[in-house]
């Protein structure tokens, strides 16, 4: 058996996970001292924190774009362009709501999940317009989830909510409540 801070042990462990080959080898933990080792996760080794042994793993910006210019093309409006200018980086795209109302988003990526902004209408007016009621902030990010951020994991998935936001949206406009949470 391997020295527990072996640190070439440690990575087999991490490359023998991420190859998906069962080996019997020990996990990786971390004590509350922040050193890295190997143990079995007993009682022996409490209190230890377990590491997930999955690839560190960012796509380049070049290759996201390229993900996204597919998802763009197969599944946004055809009206979907990419801004460039500094600060304003995004996917700027209209839709038109089964009320024939438009909205104009911008669909970004903020290093860890996608965002929306709208654009346009402004929609300051709005019954009992709060971030909490139309779930759009008064920097027009909307709230897409009830996590920190508000974004989506994908560009597809924020795309797809930001069109249900915008329905949503529709009915406080006719002023209903917005009608896609439950008990709010």
């Amino acid at each position: 058996m391997a020295d527990m801070y072996d640190l070439n042990a440690i990575r087999d462990s991490f490359f023998a996970s991420q190859s998906k080959k069962p080996t019997g080898q020990q996990e990786v933990y971390v004590d509350r001292d922040g050193k890295v080792r190997l143990g079995t996760g007993g009682e022996d080794d409490a209190p230890l924190s377990r590491v997930p042994q999955s690839t560190f793993a960012a796509l380049s910006a070049e290759a996201r774009l390229a993900r996204e210019y597919e998802v763009v093309r197969s599944k946004l409006p055809a009206n979907t362009y990419y801004e460039d200018a500094p600060g304003a980086e995004g996917w700027v795209y209209e839709i038109t709501t089964m009320f024939n109302r438009t909205y104009v988003m911008c669909a970004h990526f903020n290093g860890t999940e996608y965002q929306v902004r709208l654009i346009e209408p402004e929609l300051e007016s709005l019954p009992s317009h709060d971030a909490h009621g139309v779930h759009l902030y008064g920097s027009g990010l909307i709230c897409l989830s009830e996590r920190p951020g508000s974004g989506q994991p994908t560009l597809q998935d924020a795309y797809a909510r930001s069109a249900a936001w915008a329905l949503g949206v529709d009915f406080v406009q006719m002023g209903h409540p917005f009608p896609f949470n439950h008990k709010q």
